[in-house]
């Protein structure tokens, strides 16, 4: 009886040691990381937005509604000024990875890509380069993920800031009819 009583307790000091030691790893290992490793900023349509790494200003946002749901077509102002570890690859410029219809607490949609207003993507070699560039986005929204929306919709762009840190610039939507929807 004694010798299982023993055995419980020693049983017992090896949990709580691992316990102990796996707590004390957790705050060992998480020590100086981000308490808010995203920050959203709501801007205003008309007005250029950004870091110093990227920049942009919202020209106009309409919708129309197609065979599958909604279209959603951006016109903006964008400046790549440094480079940035978009889409979570070092070294990667794309920001298009970045870019994001949100339809808070339903789904976000990335874009076809980044075009031109007269519908020509953009080269690899174009929006590598710094100059302001006038880009044409398109989002498809399924009318089902709209509805189950809990706040606006939102354009949102992602800018790396530091490795631990980005802030997600976010121009609000009012997606609820055909025509202008900047909010």
């Amino acid at each position: 009886m004694m010798r299982k009583r023993q055995h419980f307790i020693g049983g017992l000091l090896v949990v709580i040691a691992f316990v102990l030691g796996g707590a004390w790893q957790f705050q060992r290992l998480n020590r100086g990381v981000t308490t808010k490793p995203v920050v959203e900023q709501i801007v205003q349509p008309h007005q250029w937005s950004g870091s110093r790494k990227a920049q942009f200003k919202m020209l106009a946002a309409t919708q129309r509604t197609v065979t599958d749901g909604k279209e959603v077509t951006l016109h903006l102002f964008m400046q790549s000024i440094k480079p940035a570890n978009y889409g979570f690859h070092a070294n990667n410029l794309n920001m298009i990875e970045n870019m994001w219809l949100n339809i808070p607490y339903s789904i976000s949609n990335q874009s076809r890509g980044m075009q031109h207003p007269d519908g020509r993507y953009y080269t690899e070699r174009e929006w590598q380069q710094p100059t302001i560039k006038d880009v044409t986005l398109r989002f498809l929204v399924i009318p089902n993920s709209y509805r189950q929306r809990q706040q606006s919709a939102r354009f949102s762009f992602l800018v790396p800031e530091r490795s631990d840190q980005f802030v997600k610039y976010s121009v609000l939507l009012n997606l609820g009819h055909d025509g202008s929807v900047l909010a």
